[in-house]
């Protein structure tokens, strides 16, 4: 989702974007889900980030015991754990977000 941001950077419309994404092959049921609300800076938590997270500690783990990089993993779970340290813990998962928009 840092399209969302590109786009309010550009001074576009997020709603926009999001109707033009729900046209489009990258349309999914969790971004039809999601997308609406981030857009709105809402995330009513369906699933906590906190989990989310632990979940990308687990998979970085066992990759690691099979000598299997996961660097995009990898830096998606520095984005969740910077969520939570912003305190996003709790909120869900899509308010990582959040993190994305505290990078210089």
């Amino acid at each position: 989702f840092p399209c969302l941001l590109a786009v309010m950077q550009m001074g576009l419309s997020k709603h926009d974007l999001i109707d033009v994404i729900a046209l489009g092959a990258i349309n999914s049921p969790m971004f039809a889900l999601k997308g609406p609300a981030m857009a709105k800076g809402n995330y009513p938590t369906a699933f906590p980030l906190k989990h989310q997270q632990k979940d990308l500690r687990l998979a970085i783990a066992e990759a690691d015991a099979a000598a299997q990089p996961l660097a995009v993993i990898a830096a998606a779970n520095d984005l969740y754990v910077r969520a939570r340290k912003l305190g996003h813990g709790d909120a869900d998962f899509s308010a990582v977000l959040k993190a994305v928009q505290q990078q210089p």
